[in-house]
């Protein structure tokens, strides 16, 4: 059995997380009972966004898919299976494991063995190094730079220009405060608020005509999960211990998300969809 051990992401362009660890090995009474080797797990979403790659989730399996533009791989959470078909032309790798399967060490978020990302981007030598720190370097050979897809503005109005289209942008609960206008590649805005407990975090993008409508970017299972009426219109949520974590909706041609670290009340959600109606 590999050990799974969550470390300190280092990117190209000067990103950097600090990430949980498990245990290496574990005894019980002085006996053995897991001598593991190491399995370096990195956040999938934000190295893959770092890269200019897309994540997407259908809603047909837990997990999600990967797209670099030259490849694509579907990932299912607990399957230590991988397999990589080309975006470009007809064909498809032989299935492969990394010792590790696609797994949440944190609500929200899915990790994957850093070895993956080599895979990726081609097998190419130097493309991913761990160092004896426990850091993991990912970069595009042959001197390519790595272009964040992630470009912060000061105000709204520089927000909505970038993304080239306009969208409504709701009231935050009392108490948080704006912390963050982004766009992501052009073509998805997000907006970031917080105070001491929690982020809430608010994606738009065009869509919501029966392509896939969840850009939250949270591929969790929650245990809970139901629709609530806002103003009319039908919003999916999920989440646990009675707060909503994730809530996804669409209307006129947009697709709306909120995703909050430690959850909402089904009143704070139906009031922040009423905001954008």
């Amino acid at each position: 059995m590999k050990r799974v051990s969550a470390i300190l992401l280092s990117l190209a362009l000067s990103a950097s997380l600090c990430l949980p660890t498990l245990a290496a090995g574990v005894t019980v009474d002085g006996k053995t009972v897991s001598d593991a080797e190491a399995v370096t797990m990195v956040p999938l979403r934000s190295v893959s966004e770092a890269l200019g790659w897309t994540v997407t989730w259908d809603g047909s399996l837990p997990g999600a898919r990967v797209e670099t533009g030259q490849v694509h791989i579907d990932l299912t959470l607990g399957k230590d299976t991988y397999q990589t078909v080309s975006s470009t032309a007809i064909g498809m790798s032989a299935p492969f494991s990394l010792g590790a399967a696609p797994t949440m060490l944190e609500p929200g978020t899915i990790y994957v063995p850093a070895e993956l990302f080599q895979v990726l981007l081609g097998n190419r030598e130097g493309t991913v190094s761990i160092g004896d720190n426990g850091s993991v370097s990912i970069s595009q050979s042959g001197g390519t730079q790595v272009i964040s897809p992630l470009h912060r503005h000061e105000t709204l109005a520089e927000l909505r220009s970038a993304v080239g289209f306009d969208f409504p942008v709701p009231d935050a609960p009392a108490g948080f405060q704006v912390t963050c206008y982004q766009d992501i590649a052009e073509t998805m805005a997000e907006v970031r608020w917080s105070d001491d407990v929690q982020e809430i975090c608010y994606r738009v993008s065009r869509g919501g005509d029966g392509t896939s409508s969840d850009n939250s970017g949270d591929y969790t299972v929650y245990a809970e999960s139901g629709t609530l009426d806002a103003g009319g219109t039908t919003v999916h949520w999920r989440g646990q211990d009675g707060k909503i974590r994730v809530a996804v909706w669409t209307g006129n041609n947009l697709i709306f998300s909120i995703r909050a670290a430690e959850g909402l009340t089904q009143t704070q959600v139906a009031q922040m969809v009423q905001g954008t109606l």
